[in-house]
């Protein structure tokens, strides 16, 4: 539903925060920036190596090539329904691939690289380590907060493991959505280098 009617959805949250601005809830003198990790529906045994990959995308193709025509046969609306899943599943196979390819791109010296893995149900969720010590296939949500009244001004997902490097992206996401960029910014990292309170994902 997210993905269906993101523009939608944006355009709602965009106009809510305008009203809140409106009424003085809202004031963007200092924004509070943190991010949370949020398990992905995959499984950690979802992940594959690339020749896996590849041989389930072959036999995926394989399936879909065979199936026919879905209205040639007697119960065509559950063989459409069959040969619609064996194409989206061929589909998310080869965004697998194109994830694997910026998963090496991140890792450093030859083995890693060669034994990098990519989930086969949701490619671009990536393995991160929860606030329990464990590491499960995860995305990083990134939430902006006014600090006057804790009204989120800006929301964002990033497959980087570390909230380092998000403050900026976060920055541009609030002056889109509010039309100007926040006096001052503070997420947990910088002010942990500044000395001063130190907070924990």
């Amino acid at each position: 539903f997210r993905v269906g009617f993101k523009e939608e959805l944006d355009e709602l949250f965009t106009q809510g925060l305008g009203l809140l601005s409106a009424e003085g809830l809202i004031t963007l003198e200092r924004v509070m920036h943190d991010g949370t990790k949020i398990r992905a529906c995959a499984g950690a045994d979802s992940f594959r190596r690339e020749d896996r990959i590849r041989s389930h995308l072959e036999a995926a193709r394989e399936q879909v090539a065979t199936m026919g025509d879905p209205l040639a046969e007697p119960s065509a609306r559950q063989r459409a329904a069959r040969q619609r899943a064996h194409r989206e599943r061929s589909q998310r196979l080869e965004q697998a691939l194109a994830e694997l390819v910026k998963i090496r791109e991140a890792k450093a010296g030859s083995e890693a690289k060669e034994q990098a893995r990519v989930s086969q149900t949701d490619p671009q969720t990536r393995i991160m380590k929860q606030g329990d010590g464990c590491y499960a296939p995860s995305y990083n949500a990134q939430l902006s907060t006014d600090a006057a009244h804790g009204i989120i001004v800006g929301v964002g997902v990033s497959q980087a493991a570390s909230d380092y490097g998000e403050l900026v992206g976060a920055v541009d996401r609030v002056e889109q959505n509010m039309g100007r960029k926040p006096d001052q910014a503070r997420s947990p990292l910088s002010r942990s280098r500044s000395g001063g309170e130190k907070t924990c994902d």
